[in-house]
């Protein structure tokens, strides 16, 4: 009897256990699941986000961006398009090399294996095909062009680089202008003009990257005419070759590659008139990005010399980054492709390293042949060529914070921006921009010694010599008065018992003749 008591107990006291430990199980999940909901979706990133720190080396950080869709020629509706492509499907995009979002984020895409540009807006919709243009009463058509850009005014420049010229449209496709081999004088003849990229500004000036054009970036005026290069990149040698270069003879250095500069790979404009523009810098000593003035002058300012603008160029395996194109973004920022990784390298006005992301794979926001790059507003847009398709990518909550925080700094709201540094501090401990923003502010509100704590912290040289120069002149105008008025005392004191003791003294000598 007292054995089934027991049992009884026992099969109760089970239930009891497991009845709690249900409830306790479910409320974790449920917590769980309700944190989650709240957190920036990042482990669904097939690629890691990172940052370099002060010596360059690679400092692991939460993912700024995550890849939402993938766009190809299938996915466009093309009801909305109008004949011969109403309800039917358009062919798939071969090889395209270009892309551009005009003032009205309106997307146009270079198909250039179809020698077509196809254009269609944010909901997909098919807008138009563009396969030539009416040439003086004659059909002509593109041929394998690799750049394209559509201006504030929406005229569409491309770049015809097998038919040597670059085409100029209007929106509805018009020809407007033509831009052939530029007359060049005596090298005329040494010209092969295969425009690659092309950018205008609101003037209508025309910016033209041409094949083995190593002089720089060719400027056009408004009708077409070429008056001159800008950007011409400076060249560099590396040591070893200056070294074998000295014991080589004339014979071997003709046989030998000559030191010429790099070509442009990629360009945009902002809303400035600044060119941005990206090159190849093999030797990877110098920066890979310029942003170039009217006369041609690189003015970001970096000021951190320990960190070049040339993403990846020993960290990795697969060498270092090629910056094959490059997008102009609000408040000062840029973001830049590197076609060797398929990684997305963003920085602000300054230079600095924001934040990277992408890669080069097969899964969802990795890419294979990264061509070329855009945006709509904080959306990144990058064109996979061999794919044939626009991957989409949008910002995580640890990415939209320093896009905020970096356009409060850029506008001057240093004070502004201080919560949000915060908030990203975090969520990544190791982002020394973050210190850097809080220190600047700190530093614009006069308080030097919580500056110079957060500025060491983000190992921003310059501001802290600022802070500590201010803080030097503080101290010397609150104490300044005070030390001197001390040592005047103490001057006017020490002058006084001097002449109390020769006075003295004279005395008792005068005491000592008398007596």
């Amino acid at each position: 009897m007292r054995t089934q008591t027991k049992r009884a107990c026992a099969r109760v006291s089970c239930r009891a256990i497991s009845n709690s430990t249900r409830k306790i199980v479910v409320a974790v999940l449920v917590l769980i699941l309700s944190i989650s909901s709240t957190m920036p979706v990042t482990a669904g990133a097939p690629y890691l986000g990172y940052t370099f720190d002060f010596w360059g080396g690679v400092t692991p950080a939460p993912v700024a961006y995550l890849a939402t869709r993938s766009i190809m020629a299938q996915d466009l509706n093309t009801s909305t398009a109008p004949y011969p492509h109403t309800g039917t499907v358009l062919n798939a995009f071969l090889t395209p090399a270009d892309l551009s979002v005009d003032s009205n984020n309106v997307i146009y895409l270079l198909d250039s294996g179809n020698n077509r540009i196809v254009i269609f807006d944010q909901e997909l919709n098919l807008l138009r095909v563009i396969y030539g243009f009416d040439n003086n009463g004659e059909a002509d058509t593109f041929n394998r062009p690799s750049g394209i850009f559509v201006c504030y005014h929406l005229n569409i420049y491309i770049a015809d680089t097998e038919n040597r010229r670059v085409v100029i449209l209007d929106n509805d496709g018009n020809l407007l202008s033509m831009i052939y081999n530029p007359d060049l004088g005596e090298i005329d003849d040494a010209v092969d003009f295969r425009p690659q990229r092309v950018v205008a500004d609101r003037a209508g000036r025309v910016y033209v990257i041409v094949m083995h054009v190593f002089e720089g970036i060719m400027r056009f005026n408004e009708h077409g005419e070429f008056f001159g290069y800008v950007g011409t990149i400076d060249v560099r040698v590396s040591a070893a070759d200056l070294f074998w270069r000295w014991f080589a003879t004339q014979a071997q250095i003709d046989r030998g590659s000559r030191f010429i500069p790099t070509e442009f790979l990629g360009v945009d404009i902002d809303d400035y008139g600044f060119v941005f523009a990206t090159h190849a810098d093999v030797i990877g000593q110098g920066d890979q990005v310029m942003r170039l003035n009217p006369r041609g002058n690189n003015v970001i300012r970096n000021f951190n010399e320990n960190i070049n603008i040339s993403g990846d160029q020993r960290t990795f395996v697969g060498g270092p980054s090629v910056f094959v194109d490059v997008v102009s973004r609000p408040n000062g920022m840029f973001s830049t492709l590197d076609s060797n990784g398929g990684r997305i390298f963003t920085y602000d006005s300054e230079g600095n390293l924001l934040y990277v992301f992408g890669g080069e794979g097969e899964l969802m926001g990795m890419t294979r042949t990264p061509a070329a790059i855009d945006a709509i507003g904080d959306t990144i847009l990058v064109l996979d060529s061999t794919r044939g398709r626009i991957i989409y990518y949008e910002p995580t909550i640890y990415g939209a914070l320093i896009n905020e925080a970096v356009g409060l700094r850029y506008q001057g709201n240093e004070a502004a921006s201080v919560e949000i540094w915060h908030e990203i501090i975090l969520i990544n401990e190791f982002n020394q921009l973050a210190f850097t923003g809080i220190g600047r502010a700190h530093l614009q509100n006069g308080e030097y010694v919580l500056a110079m704590d957060y500025l060491r912290r983000g190992m921003d040289l310059r501001y802290y010599s600022i802070a500590l120069t201010r803080r030097r002149q503080v101290f010397v105008d609150a104490y300044l008065a005070y030390a001197l008025t001390a040592f005047l005392v103490v001057a006017i004191a020490l002058i006084g018992r001097a002449v109390y003791r020769n006075v003295k003294g004279l005395n008792v000598r005068e005491d000592e003749v008398y007596d």
